[in-house]
């Protein structure tokens, strides 16, 4: 592989040297820009798209406070792939959350095909009881012995400066992601190169704020004004109805804690709500929302929002013009483990009215378990037990927090979020007898926390269904504190999967290769049919056996 590695002087003079479409790929590192030369990214960015190839790869490195912005440029040109987020050295800021978020955009140029290597990180084991820290929930056997494949959240690194460089570890991560082509020789730029090198053990001081890239309005700051009383019907229930119009019935400044968890346009099925929007009409009505979000919040009040990286970009955007940023917060959340950089990465988004004087109990709540320690309950309760309970400090990395796995813990939504996510949010910016808002509320889960943590709920949703689902779990909560959920029995399969799986990898041992039906038909002590009906597709049920022959 050709890599050239300009410096920060000469950098735009390289790029705009090079004939058009004649880079596989470009990793910029923005932070090691001078501050003056930040007004230029623009410019850089422009020479970038022209000189990739159709189905290049562009990497630009960079700080939430500002990247949002790049982001939303490049998407106007490019096809956005990820925000591959990697925990690096804390920032301590003056208010918010510590910070370990530095962030690599990735694109792609064209609509050729996406070409990357799959990486992967070594396995890592809880400290107490051995077992991955990763709970592979009965599925050890689907472990790779390499490692576990790489996702948009890189937290398997050492903790480095990322902020104003890129460490070695991760430029060698990027550098084996797009070596992807061994039939020829591929050819790449990385700069400036004075963010490749470590220059200087320090970490680097945080990007101010409110810095906003020329062309793009400063923030609005309202003013404020005392909160508005509010009349009780207003609080305390769950509206059926448009988000929009139901907001507006709500004063000035009155809510104190506003969260939103919105359908992320990848045409879901839900019973009321279009879910495939073009872009600017998503993006126009999540701002429709948005602005009466910002309008009703407290001057001590906290917004949070929840969505793919893709689309918190332009979320971003909009509240970088109306509130302060207080943190990016990454929430490590792998569903499905698919594609050669498995999405694990949802941005969630801490906005304030104040910069510095809005509730905030980090004190109360600002430690969590150990990562050495893994996530399931037989351990935890073991160790607590005797007391083994090392912990440390909660930053914007949140991979301690999985999605809902079990049907019983699940209402008949696409998209429900966990009970301890909500707990966790509520706990830190907000009080007992403060009012917290939802306006997409789903089947209430914001609501029923707010609820069971003495808050004062408002939830708004447009399918009546779900209206009926929060209402009969707010009366649970209300008359014995609880919900009651009822464990869904299924019936036992003949043969596990684990059990056919674990055929298929003795028979390509025998055979040297992957088993094909045939060879099922004619060696398995199973039958073809249970191999079928145990799984949706041939590769799934290969799934075991592919390590066995250096594939993935």
């Amino acid at each position: 592989m050709e890599i050239e590695y300009p410096n920060k002087d000469q950098l735009l003079e390289t790029l705009r040297e090079m004939p058009d479409a004649c880079s596989d790929f470009i990793l910029l590192i923005t932070g090691a820009l001078d501050t003056g030369i930040l007004s230029q990214l623009k410019e850089y960015l422009n020479e970038c798209i022209r000189v990739l190839k159709p189905g290049g790869l562009l990497f630009v490195q960079g700080q939430p406070e500002y990247l949002p912005s790049l982001g939303i440029a490049l998407d106007q040109f490019l096809n956005f792939k990820y925000w591959i987020a990697i925990e690096s050295t804390t920032l301590t800021q003056k208010s918010g959350l510590p910070s370990r978020h530095a962030a690599i955009l990735l694109f792609t140029k064209g609509n050729n095909r996406f070409n990357i290597n799959k990486v992967r990180f070594p396995h890592e084991r809880c400290s107490y009881c051995g077992q991955p820290l990763k709970d592979w929930g009965g599925k050890t056997h689907l472990m790779h012995p390499e490692g576990v494949a790489v996702s948009d959240v890189w937290h398997s690194l050492p903790q480095a400066n990322n902020y104003s460089q890129l460490s070695t570890l991760v430029i060698d991560t990027i550098i084996r992601m797009v070596d992807f082509d061994p039939q020829r020789l591929l050819s790449g730029l990385i700069g400036p190169s004075e963010g490749v090198e470590p220059q200087k053990s320090f970490v680097a001081e945080p990007a101010a704020n409110q810095y906003c890239l020329p062309g793009f309005n400063p923030p609005r700051i309202n003013p404020y004004t005392a909160s508005n009383t509010m009349s009780p019907d207003l609080v305390d229930i769950i509206h059926h109805g448009d988000a929009v119009e139901v907001l507006k019935k709500y004063p000035d400044n009155s809510i104190d804690l506003v969260f939103a968890d919105p359908p992320y346009n990848l045409n879901k099925a839900y019973t009321v709500y279009d879910d495939e929007h073009r872009r600017e009409e998503y993006i126009n009505w999540c701002n429709s929302w948005l602005y009466e979000y910002v309008r009703i919040l407290k001057p001590t009040g906290s917004l949070y929002l929840l969505n793919l990286p893709r689309w918190t970009m332009y979320h971003a955007d909009f509240l970088n013009r109306h509130l302060h940023f207080q943190n990016w917060i990454v929430w490590d959340a792998l569903s499905e483990p698919r594609g050669k950089l498995m999405p694990a990465h949802y941005g969630l988004l801490f906005y304030t009215k104040d910069p510095v004087n809005f509730t905030f109990n980090y004190n109360q709540f600002g430690n969590i378990d150990a990562r050495y320690y893994c996530l399931r309950s037989s351990c935890i309760r073991q160790r607590k037990l005797r007391g083994v309970d090392d912990k440390e400090p909660l930053t914007d990395f949140w991979w301690d927090i999985h999605r809902i796995k079990h049907r019983r813990d699940r209402d008949y939504h696409p998209c429900q979020l966990p009970e301890v996510l909500m707990e966790r949010i509520i706990h830190l910016s907000s009080r007992e007898g403060d009012i917290v808002l939802d306006a997409l509320s789903g089947t209430g889960t914001t609501a029923v926390v707010s609820a069971r943590l003495n808050r004062h709920y408002v939830a708004i949703d447009i399918d009546e269904k779900y209206v009926q689902i929060t209402r009969d779990k707010i009366e649970q909560i209300t008359q014995q504190g609880y919900i009651a959920r009822h464990t869904v029995r299924k019936a036992r399969p003949r043969y596990s999967k684990k059990a056919l799986q674990l055929e298929l990898r003795d028979l390509t041992i025998k055979l040297g290769r992957l088993p094909t039906p045939e060879d099922v038909q004619q060696m398995s002590v199973y039958s073809l049919d249970a191999f079928l009906q145990a799984f949706p597709t041939w590769g799934k049920a290969l799934k075991a056996a592919k390590m066995e022959v250096g594939r993935d």
